[in-house]
């Protein structure tokens, strides 16, 4: 064995013509233009005092967090978007949750509908995201697409008052009803900054029980890395590079994410 280990191009052979330099700049432009516009928020967990100590549980009444055990910050001054003609609900995404707008490749998205879960009805969505290396995505750290549009369904009580607020800023109304009764666009409602506006006529009692079926822009959380830290050496035009093989240049990362409406997987 050797006193020190083996570093360095082999003897005999030389990098002249032999290697291949990658343009990292090409990496960033086929993101600007072939990306999808993502909202981001950065994920910290949260200060509250755990009531468990044994098993660290977040409080559950805990207002920073909600109990979730995380906090969602952005950047520390307001983003210049001056040249992106967002909506106003896409607006409102990036103002009311503190994010910050990017772009990121999709690829590899999928679904898998299991109606037969142990616990319940589930759709799995998983997919991979990849931004540009300034970019430095976390775990946990949450997703919107501002551009993309899902379906999604829930159960909402109504509070009694004139606007109706869902999981998601509702892009369209699909389907609202309670047991009794179907309400209609144009006729029981309208939609308004995300929200459903009941007309004073057929404002459903507090309490009620709805069924929503709208679209709304898809929310994704970061669960895993498969390429967090990506980087490569270039020599191309360096006359004086750190290293015999070039200077270390960081690429692209890659994420996998999946819906945020999910579960937590605890197992």
């Amino acid at each position: 064995m050797p006193d020190f280990p083996v570093l360095g191009i082999p003897t005999g052979l030389k990098q002249t013509g032999q290697r291949v330099d990658f343009k990292v700049s090409q990496f960033d432009l086929a993101i600007e233009t072939k990306g999808y516009l993502l909202s981001w928020e950065r994920a910290a967990l949260c200060p509250c005092a755990p009531v468990v100590a044994q098993t660290e549980q977040p409080d559950p009444n805990c207002a920073l967090c909600r109990g979730s055990g995380w906090l969602y910050f952005g950047a520390p001054e307001t983003q210049d978007l001056s040249d992106y003609g967002l909506d106003g609900l896409q607006q409102a995404i990036v103002e009311d949750n503190n994010g910050m707008v990017i772009r990121g490749i999709v690829t590899g998205a999928q679904t898998q509908p299991d109606p037969y879960d142990v616990i319940m009805r589930r759709t799995p969505g998983l997919m991979n995201v990849t931004v540009r290396r300034e970019n430095k995505l976390g775990y946990y750290d949450k997703i919107t697409a501002l551009d993309a549009e899902i379906v999604f369904s829930e159960i909402v009580e109504a509070t009694g008052t004139e606007f109706l607020e869902a999981r998601y800023k509702i892009t369209g109304a699909n389907y609202v009803r309670s047991e009794a009764l179907v309400y209609k666009a144009d006729v029981h409602f309208e939609l308004y900054q995300g929200k459903i506006k009941w007309f004073p006529s057929s404002m459903p009692a507090s309490g009620t029980r709805l069924a929503i079926h709208y679209l709304c822009h898809p929310t994704w959380l970061v669960v895993e890395h498969p390429h967090a830290a990506r980087v490569t050496l270039n020599k191309f035009k360096n006359p004086n590079p750190k290293s015999p093989t070039g200077d270390p240049r960081f690429l692209p990362v890659q994420a996998l994410v999946r819906y945020e409406f999910l579960p937590e997987v605890t197992s």
